[in-house]
């Protein structure tokens, strides 16, 4: 089982960590490492720690654009009737790129925690809420929530934006053996062509391969 985030010491996390190539030049989303995402989520300020925690696992643990996470209610992830967080999310059209229904998953531990403690939090928790406030007590536009989530990589001195989440949460899944159908499916692409650009864009999973073809050679 995956240690939580916040157990971890950070003076090791940075020790074993090594930078990736910012992606800047190709026009695609830095990737943003465990180890990373742990040194951003360590710089938090107090007052808003909690939700931008919150804010950060989600996007790297279930893949949703900046854009879904603003359109999020409280009752898209805590069943109220049962008081538990819910396994599987539905994704409304009007939330997702193209307005399509997708269903993504909730299945991350210490992201469940999280989520759990932050929507105990909240005063105003009610099914139709929005899942994350701004400073304005108000639902997060597309836009502001990727500003936001940009500010929180920057101050950390992290490399990263809105996207880097999704792109984090896609490298996991190819490098874990997910198929590329099933890839496309979470990440809600509407073409193949889209996801298969995480796979090209990652070279440690050819690297991979190669590796255990010399293993299997090795064996003989």
């Amino acid at each position: 089982m995956r240690k939580p985030l916040k157990s971890r010491a950070v003076t090791e996390i940075v020790k074993q960590s090594k930078p990736e190539k910012s992606n800047r030049k190709s026009g695609k989303a830095a990737y943003v490492s465990e180890s990373d995402l742990q040194i951003t989520i360590s710089n938090l300020k107090r007052k808003t720690a909690l939700r931008n925690e919150a804010v950060l696992l989600v996007s790297h643990f279930m893949g949703l654009r900046a854009k879904e996470m603003a359109a999020l209610k409280i009752g898209d992830l805590y069943d109220f009737r049962n008081g538990i967080l819910k396994d599987t999310i539905r994704l409304l059209a009007a939330y997702t790129k193209g307005n399509k229904y997708r269903e993504v998953f909730l299945m991350d531990g210490y992201t469940r925690k999280v989520l759990l403690e932050y929507i105990m939090s909240r005063e105003d928790a009610t099914p139709t809420a929005p899942l994350f406030l701004s400073q304005k007590q108000c639902a997060f536009t597309a836009g502001s929530m990727q500003r936001m989530i940009g500010r929180l990589y920057k101050s950390a001195g992290i490399v990263g934006s809105s996207h880097s989440g999704r792109r984090s949460f896609a490298t996991r899944l190819i490098r874990g053996g997910v198929d590329i159908y099933s890839i496309q499916q979470l990440m809600g692409h509407s073409s193949i062509t889209t996801t298969q650009e995480y796979f090209a864009s990652d070279p440690n999973v050819l690297k991979e391969k190669v590796s255990k073809l010399s293993q299997g050679f090795s064996n003989l």
